[in-house]
């Protein structure tokens, strides 16, 4: 692909948040009144798939585009949406603070944008075939697209709330462990990454999950 056809950065994070966030966002929020926590809930899944969709799979067709950090993630779709700050409580801080502990700190949108921030920091878009040996795997997301990498499939209904999604089934994680784990904390200023244990999903099994749910949405 020719440089000059590769979606920049700011355009792309704003077509994800276009298709998957906008449609479930308030008009005219008030910072004053707290969004409900089912509404919460659904812009925190949203944004999440935004960020993997951007720092992971464009960034990986197009590795040449930078990788966005969580702090800059937050401030740039807060930019691009303001109507996102009820739902951002780190990020309206006017004063520039030190994230020290994650539960106290972030709203559920933050702690989907660090998760997802740290998903993809761990998948890394450089390599060719990321190394997911042993990782608890609670959920399967899919992203279709055809082979011309043109077009891609979401999911649109009642359950997803009028909002563009991704396709996701859930795990059963009863069989997987869930103190070893590959995921990234945050706490304390210390970021500390435990190693993957041999009871995750390995690739066959979640490739599996993913033609049997592309299957049931077709």
């Amino acid at each position: 692909m020719a440089v000059s056809e590769v979606c920049p950065t700011v355009d792309a994070i704003r077509a994800f948040l276009e298709h998957l966030v906008d449609p479930i966002l308030q008009e005219k929020p008030s910072i004053s009144d707290d969004p409900s926590l089912s509404l919460q809930q659904k812009v925190a899944k949203q944004v999440h798939s935004v960020v993997l969709l951007y720092n992971y799979y464009h960034r990986k067709q197009n590795p040449e585009l930078e990788f966005v950090a969580f702090k800059e993630f937050c401030k740039l779709i807060v930019d691009m949406r303001p109507a996102l700050l009820p739902y951002m409580k780190f990020t309206q801080n006017p004063v520039e603070a030190d994230l020290v502990d994650v539960e106290q700190q972030l709203s559920l949108t933050e702690k989907a944008i660090m998760s997802s921030y740290d998903i993809c920091t761990l998948l890394d878009a450089s390599k060719k075939v990321p190394n997911i040996e042993g990782w608890p795997v609670s959920k399967v997301a899919v992203l279709l697209v055809d082979s011309k990498k043109e077009n891609c499939f979401l999911l649109s209904c009642s359950i997803t709330g009028g909002a563009w999604s991704l396709i996701e089934k859930d795990v059963d994680t009863s069989n997987q462990t869930s103190e070893a784990t590959s995921e990234i904390k945050t706490y304390k200023k210390r970021r500390v990454i435990k190693k993957p244990s041999n009871d995750g999903l390995n690739e066959g099994q979640i490739l599996r999950v993913g033609y049997s749910v592309a299957k049931e949405v077709a």
